[in-house]
């Protein structure tokens, strides 16, 4: 999907930002596209669906190509910057994020699935109020991932907008159980993970294996995995399984003595945060699993967040939480744009209410 290109620079055409309000006292979030911005070695495409705007930017291979961006903080305090990304490898495509020429963070912007699969990375920084660069460059010799578009919230020293991952952790240091029992990350682990109430969520601290199950895909099938079903306990709008590769979908154990999701305002479709190495990522509630068995997510959930996706070798030993939110489910299921967006709203909520 990649080509080195032998073009120095490429300037694309500035085009207006998308102001939205948040609905937080004092917050504005703004959607910058990546066309808008200044293209050091890349090129603006559209040969690949769900971009928004009037394309990407697909980054040249090579270290130092990079997009940046002149933005407005209406009001000074925490800024988070949300780089709407897709990568259709299996290899992480890391960048620093630079505000004002210091670096802001270094998310991995891992595989999101396919190219046509767009979800996001964000970093934060405290700035002041005015005009601001924001330029987002490759580390590696593979590039960046393709970029849509970067969401600029200031949260004005109040709170809103896109929380970080820092944000969501500080509230879920402790643990008040609504498990009855807990958990095993594998089968032939101990059991020590529980469920923990919050205010509007339910939690969970564990590992990460990767569900490939529902439609068969090039990454996800018999040959691919071992235990391949091609069903999903939730299905897309059209009936069909869920595709594993694509959507960035959670599995939560299957109801039993131990706890049941559904009296908890659980269901298909729920809105999942998922944590990872100083990232978040949003999904939806997508399959179910073993009764005692916990942590475990799709092929794009893994991906997303630079964890190995591949389901015979991929996953990670801990460092996951999963964040479900109450009564949130997304119709159509498989709109994951949708997911990321109303994941971000209740995450904010979920953080001023806790």
């Amino acid at each position: 999907m990649r080509r080195i290109r032998v073009a120095a620079l490429a300037i694309a055409a500035l085009v207006a930002p998308m102001l939205v309000q948040t609905g937080v006292a004092d917050a504005a979030t703004t959607v910058y596209q990546g066309e808008g911005g200044t293209v050091f070695h890349g090129v603006v495409e559209s040969n690949h669906a769900g971009y928004t705007g009037t394309g990407f930017v697909n980054y040249d291979n090579e270290v130092g190509s990079y997009v940046q961006w002149t933005v407005t903080v209406g009001a000074a305090g925490s800024t988070s910057f949300a780089l709407r990304y897709a990568n259709g490898t299996t290899v992480a495509r890391p960048m620093t994020i630079a505000v004002d020429g210091v670096t802001a963070g270094t998310p991995s912007f891992g595989g999101s699935g396919a190219w046509e699969t767009w979800t996001t990375a964000s970093v934060s920084a405290t700035l002041t109020a005015g005009t601001h660069t924001v330029r987002a460059t490759a580390t590696t010799a593979n590039g960046g991932p393709n970029v849509d578009s970067v969401t600029v919230t200031d949260n004005g020293g109040g709170g809103g907008g896109a929380p970080t991952a820092a944000e969501l952790l500080a509230k879920v240091t402790s643990c008040s159980q609504i498990s009855n029992g807990t958990y095993r990350t594998d089968q032939e682990t101990a059991r020590s993970i529980p469920v923990c109430g919050k205010n509007g969520a339910v939690f969970w601290k564990a590992d990460m294996d990767i569900d490939c199950d529902g439609l068969r895909t090039t990454q996800c099938n018999e040959q691919t995995d071992c235990c391949f079903y091609p069903d999903t306990a939730f299905h897309q709008s059209n009936g069909q399984p869920l595709n594993a590769a694509t959507l960035p979908y959670v599995v939560v154990p299957s109801p039993s003595s131990t706890w049941d999701y559904r009296n908890f305002g659980i269901a298909g479709g729920g809105v999942v945060a998922v944590i990872y190495n100083n990232q978040v990522t949003y999904a939806v509630v997508g399959d179910t699993g073993p009764t005692e068995i916990i942590g475990e997510a799709s092929y794009a959930t893994a991906g997303s967040l630079g964890i190995n996706p591949d389901p015979s070798n991929g996953g990670t030993e801990s460092g996951v939480t999963y964040i479900v939110f109450k009564n949130s489910t997304i119709s159509p299921i498989e709109d994951h744009g949708k997911a990321t967006t109303t994941g971000q709203t209740l995450a904010r909520q979920f953080i001023n209410n806790n």
